[in-house]
């Protein structure tokens, strides 16, 4: 939002040095009702660490709606501002004193990008400084009177104990919009003396989360989880970037590329991320995602990738239009998706990713080297939570479970180079347990089939897509039914161990959930993302653990893109050529592999699929991501 400021009547001056902020120096009245009235005073962060007397307080507090406004006087010239400003500057104001207060709305002009991205820059610094951070979050409601009057430090100077105090808060105060911000994450960490302020009553942060907070880890609601998460924070070590993005995304911003900045000032390595990252509003949010996410592709660690990739699993829901399908739109919430299944198998190459792709051009494109594994030729609904499919009541199944668990009682392990894995001796009960088996299947195919069909309204394209992947399912299930897998309990693996835990009665996590049943083209089956198309190729890049997804791409790209790929890759080989280990020794033939343009549909597993094997040979390819 930009405030209405008339440029002939009030005109920022321009910021002198390095550190140089504005302050407010809001006028006292008697009434509260009366106009806002300020003074703009020129400082520099460096005077106000040094200055005993003339402190400031910052101002935490909710832009709220644009075109629900108020005014104040700047210098004697009118400007609007955003009611809920208008609001916790009358609440701040003093009778008889004069009060500096540092509100961002006012104390940076939001009109100029420059400078907008350099006071966003030392947003640290300013809340660690004022001496003390008043987090507005409204009118005084009897709720909140309740709660801020029950602190010891609250404004009134006398204080009300409620037994009610928690269920209170977690029903009302906790309730703000304050608290879905993505700004004041910041400001509070940082701020050395937070108060709670409702109305003209406040009372400190710390006395407020003594009295709601249990000592145990757990709270019992998911609002008083957010204080005490908050809380927690305060005074700590400073986070990881990856896990504050993670830990605040889809919060409430009006920018999206807030999501990004108001998260800089507070990560312990802000150093090396300001050599991909720097504060400009002149930027795209396309562009200040995609390089977010090329520095978390690379400072994340060995396993990057596969720790990175899960968080663009709910790009198909993004609105940034341009958004590269590798750059995780941090403006949407996690998909909450259980991690993918990945196997056990140690028999294979440990590859480091980063000796295996560049980014090349702008817009940023992502090649890496990889090999086809295999393509999607059905695929079935989305799987819902199991708790929808009434799990403990499907009695013949569990009756075929529970026999098959007695039957793995005595199981042996062996193990060699490609890990560990159980087995068990059916002799004389092969019949038995191919029968048991068949049971199990059958009813996976009621739920793939008449059940999930008749949960919801699905599109005609849906249906049809579902009775293919039936047909697929049948044969893939008929064909594993003789055969001595292990179909339940901690030793089955793959699709058996996927299958089993999802209708398990205890309703734990499944990684089936939000994702899809799909059969391949070689006819095997795999889990794979709710926005799979027929035809999209799961491939195996060089390093992650996971299979991905990838779908075809045929938008127009720069004319020299093919040769600048084959340039960089040879230019990343030459500075990982010592490392053999963790290397392909095709790399050097970079130049003669076939370039794929593709886009990142999401994570995948293929049952009984295991990368990059040891004495396998691949048709390797360079997979340019968009």
């Amino acid at each position: 939002m930009t405030l209405k400021m008339n440029p002939e009547v009030f005109k920022y001056q321009s910021l002198a040095e390095a550190d140089s902020f504005r302050l407010l120096l809001l006028q006292p009245s008697p009434s509260h009702d009366s106009d806002l009235q300020c003074h703009v005073l020129h400082a520099t962060l460096s005077q106000c660490d040094r200055d005993i007397i003339d402190q400031y307080t910052a101002l935490s507090y909710v832009w709220g709606d644009p075109s629900n406004t108020g005014s104040i006087y700047v210098d004697g010239s009118r400007v609007i501002i955003t009611a809920t400003l208008d609001a916790a500057l009358r609440d701040l104001r003093d009778e008889s004193r004069v009060i500096r207060i540092w509100a961002d709305a006012l104390c940076i002009d939001q009109s100029n990008l420059t400078e907008r991205a350099a006071q966003v820059s030392l947003m640290d610094q300013i809340y660690s400084i004022a001496h003390h951070t008043v987090i507005h979050l409204g009118p005084l409601t009897p709720a909140a009177e309740t709660i801020l009057k029950a602190a010891p430090s609250n404004t009134s100077g006398v204080i009300h104990e409620s037994h009610d105090i928690v269920k209170i808060a977690q029903e009302n105060m906790l309730q703000a919009v304050w608290f879905t911000r993505v700004w004041v994450f910041q400001e509070l960490v940082l701020s050395r003396d937070p108060w709670v302020q409702c109305g003209n009553l406040r009372a400190r942060w710390a006395d407020i989360c003594n009295m709601l907070i249990s000592p145990s880890w757990k709270q019992s609601s998911k609002e008083l989880q957010v204080l005490a998460d908050m809380n927690s924070s305060r005074g700590s070590t400073r986070l990881q970037f990856l896990t504050l993005l993670t830990s605040r995304r889809g919060l409430g911003a009006t920018d999206a590329r807030d999501m990004i900045y108001a998260n800089m000032g507070i990560a312990f390595d802000l150093h090396s991320l300001l050599d991909y990252v720097q504060v400009d509003y002149r930027k795209t949010c396309e562009e200040l995602y995609e390089s977010v996410a090329r520095y978390l592709m690379e400072n994340i660690g060995p396993e990057g990738p596969t720790i990175f990739f899960p968080h663009a699993a709910s790009n198909d829901q993004s609105k940034q239009k341009g958004l590269a399908s590798w750059a995780p739109d941090w403006s949407l919430p996690a998909s909450n998706l259980v991690e993918m299944y990945k196997d056990n198998n140690l028999r294979k190459l440990q590859l480091d990713s980063k000796a295996h792709y560049a980014f090349i051009g702008h817009p940023l494109t992502l090649a890496w080297v990889g090999y086809k594994i295999d393509v999607v030729e059905s695929f079935s609904v989305e799987l819902p939570n199991a708790e929808a499919l009434d799990v403990g009541a499907r009695e013949e199944y569990q009756k075929a479970m529970k026999t098959l668990m007695g039957m793995y009682l005595n199981v042996w392990w062996s193990g060699d180079d490609s890990g560990q894995h159980q087995h068990v001796d059916l002799r004389g009960k092969e019949e038995e347990h191919e029968k048991l088996c068949r049971v199990l299947g059958g009813e996976w195919l009621r739920i793939m089939g008449e059940e999930l069909s008749a949960s919801q309204i699905f599109s005609q394209e849906d249906l049809e897509n579902q009775k293919k992947f039936e047909e697929g399912f049948r044969t893939w299930l008929e064909a594993r039914a003789p055969q001595h897998i292990i179909m339940a309990g901690s030793g089955s693996e793959g699709m058996a161990s996927l299958m089993y835990a999802y209708l398990q009665p205890r309703n734990i996590p499944s990684a089936l959930t939000g994702r899809r049943l799909a059969t391949t083209r070689n006819g095997r089956v795999a889990v794979v993302p709710r926005n799979v198309q027929m035809g999209d190729k799961i491939v195996h890049l060089a390093g992650p653990l996971i299979s991905l997804v990838f779908r075809r791409d045929s938008r127009p790209r720069e004319e020299n893109l093919e040769t600048d790929i084959k340039n960089a890759l040879r230019a990343i080989d030459e500075d990982y050529k010592n490392q053999t280990d963790h290397r392909l020794d095709e790399m050097e033939k970079v130049d003669e592999m076939e370039v794929e343009y593709c886009t990142l549909v999401g994570e995948c597993y293929v049952d009984g699929e295991v990368g990059w094997k040891l004495n396998q040979e691949w048709d390797l390819k360079i997979y340019a991501l968009r």
